[in-house]
């Protein structure tokens, strides 16, 4: 078994399952993305520091990296893989990569905004729990 491109498919496959770019990802997890290119194609391996950093981060067992075929769904992928999911991943990553001053601007813009959002009122919200039950 190859394991250096199982490994590699098994990254890209979790990534872009979440939405995530190559250099979103490799921000988030601290790699050069490049390097992680290199992963992905099977071209380089990493320390296992880094498998076990990215196995965390995707919410998969390091067995699951190393020996699964992710992509088969054979494996128990997370359960809330949706879009709502993929869009907060796509902003933690892309958060964790901005300037202080920017994330500064994002919250005041994200406050702002969430006056004019509607949330749900008690009953609705009592509803929605008993419905999740």
């Amino acid at each position: 078994m190859n394991y250096t491109k199982t490994i590699g498919s098994n990254i890209r496959y979790e990534r872009k399952l979440r939405g995530l770019t190559i250099d979103d990802f490799a921000k988030v997890i601290g790699m050069a993305p490049g390097f992680v290119g290199l992963i992905e194609r099977g071209q380089r391996g990493t320390s296992i520091a880094n498998m076990v950093r990215i196995a965390e981060f995707f919410d998969i067992t390091l067995d699951e990296l190393i020996t699964k075929d992710l992509s088969e769904g054979k494996v128990s992928t997370p359960k809330s893989v949706n879009k709502v999911d993929k869009d907060r991943r796509a902003l933690i990553s892309m958060i964790s990569t901005m300037s202080e001053n920017k994330v500064q601007i994002l919250a005041a813009n994200a406050k702002a905004l969430n006056k004019y959002i509607p949330t749900p009122n008690a009953k609705e919200a009592m509803l929605e729990e008993f419905d999740g039950e």
